[in-house]
């Protein structure tokens, strides 16, 4: 998948040597790393949205990315009679309120991602954020702001998105019901997607989003803007691994997940760990770990688990939608029980 990302987030600007206001942003469109940008051409959607009550398009245009791009500046005429909140979208599909993940493989797509700007005014630029919009199975609608700098951690990623919008088979993991609520465990969680996702999904569910610290505020944020299940919460509390196991997690968890994070092999034995100590609290617990191997060496992570005692008991497989053809890439799910053979017989398979 690529995603528009806002280099330059939209402000209002004077035309040179006139006095007409126009809107400026400057975007890129790059893989979820950033580490590689979209090699192909594509006409794209700019859009001036009112932010105020219901969203309206007040100005929309077509832009075009050309192959061989690094940033594409876009500007936008500012109406004499604009609303005080405006907000820019830009994507491949002209006047769609949230992306489709099934829509993304299509040919004039690309597998693009839509961006959405914080709101701005004549006085006041646009905050370094962008927001993601998707449709999710039950037509549930899933709205997560990242940010627009370097840090990885207040970004989302392609297996977030893609668990996200497979959201029921997560669900399906789950072991045989209990006395409710469900207690669900996300580490690096980031933006948390994919566990907002689950809250929007299940009824009576506690679900606690865990990262360092730096992802304190972007996951706050898109916490209070979801709106979870009958009966369900969710909360964020900053989790190390490299440390021992804080005393506010609850004493008994059904599912564990991790989304995109062994890309980088340093950090998998201290995520193996961290696993292992919560399945020794909880040795019903499913851990449903989701990646898309970047290079060889994320296979430690496999060693690792192995050594500490978990079972592979299932896999899932997503083609993700490219820029040259579905099924470029893939996120696969590996799915783990603790003690398997050694009577569990609860475990997904």
């Amino acid at each position: 998948m690529r995603y528009i990302r806002f280099l330059k987030t939209p402000r209002i600007v004077v035309e040179k040597g006139t006095s007409r206001r126009q809107i400026h942003c400057l975007i890129t469109i790059t893989s979820d790393l950033g580490d590689s940008f979209l090699p192909y051409d594509v006409e794209l959607s700019a859009e001036l949205l009112s932010s105020q009550n219901e969203e309206q398009t007040i100005v929309w245009k077509t832009v075009q990315w050309t192959s061989g791009m690094r940033s594409l500046a876009i500007t936008l005429p500012l109406p004499k009679s604009s609303p005080p909140s405006l907000r820019v979208k830009v994507g491949t599909d002209a006047k769609s309120t949230h992306d489709e993940y099934s829509a993304l493989s299509g040919e004039h797509t690309r597998g693009i991602v839509s961006a959405w700007s914080a709101p701005f005014s004549l006085s006041t630029p646009a905050m370094k954020l962008a927001e993601r919009r998707f449709t999710l199975p039950s037509n549930q609608k899933l709205h997560i702001w990242e940010e627009t700098g370097e840090s990885i951690a207040r970004h989302i990623w392609d297996a977030g998105i893609t668990l996200s919008c497979h959201i029921y088979d997560i669900a399906s993991l789950l072991p045989p019901p209990r006395t409710p609520p469900l207690h669900i465990l996300e580490l690096g969680t980031g933006c948390g997607t994919v566990g907002i996702s689950l809250a929007q999904l299940l009824p009576n569910a506690h679900i606690l989003l865990t990262d360092l610290p730096e992802a304190t505020d972007i996951v706050s944020r898109n916490i209070r803007a979801a709106k979870p299940a009958n009966g369900s919460s969710l909360t964020f509390a900053t989790l190390d691994w490299d440390a021992d196991l804080p005393r506010y997690l609850p004493p008994s968890i059904d599912l564990v997940l991790a989304a995109d994070c062994t890309y980088n092999p340093d950090s998998s034995p201290a995520l193996v760990r961290t696993l292992g100590r919560l399945a020794e609290a909880s040795t019903r617990v499913v851990v449903a770990v989701a990646m898309k191997m970047r290079h060889s060496s994320e296979e430690v992570f496999f060693k690792l688990m192995e050594q500490a005692g978990f079972e592979e008991v299932r896999v899932l497989e997503y083609k993700l939608p490219g820029d040259v053809e579905t099924g470029e890439e893939v996120v696969y799910l590996h799915v783990y029980g603790y003690g398997v053979g050694k009577g569990r017989d609860d475990v997904a398979a």
